[in-house]
């Protein structure tokens, strides 16, 4: 499920806390940039690059991740 933003305007880690549970779409000013306009957060990192792909300019956009979701071993560890 995704959730469209209007334009709200922040630097990656600006957007990384104040969306710490979901993968965020941004439309950075340059390659190099910090800064960019957030377009669309959710909870599925592929859904929202189909979402990217499918935009009229998909230039410099991306996607981010959130605090939480970078903090996340992504798999289950056992020990013996």
């Amino acid at each position: 499920m995704y959730e469209s933003i209007g334009n709200l305007r922040m630097s990656d880690n600006e957007a990384s806390e104040r969306y710490p549970d979901s993968y965020i779409a941004m439309r950075k000013d340059s390659r190099t940039s910090q800064m960019g306009t957030v377009l669309y957060i959710g909870d599925n990192q592929s859904e929202l690059m189909k979402l990217i792909l499918n935009l009229d300019d998909s230039t410099f956009c991306g996607i981010n991740i959130g605090m939480n979701l970078k903090c996340t071993l992504g798999g289950v560890v056992s020990g013996a």
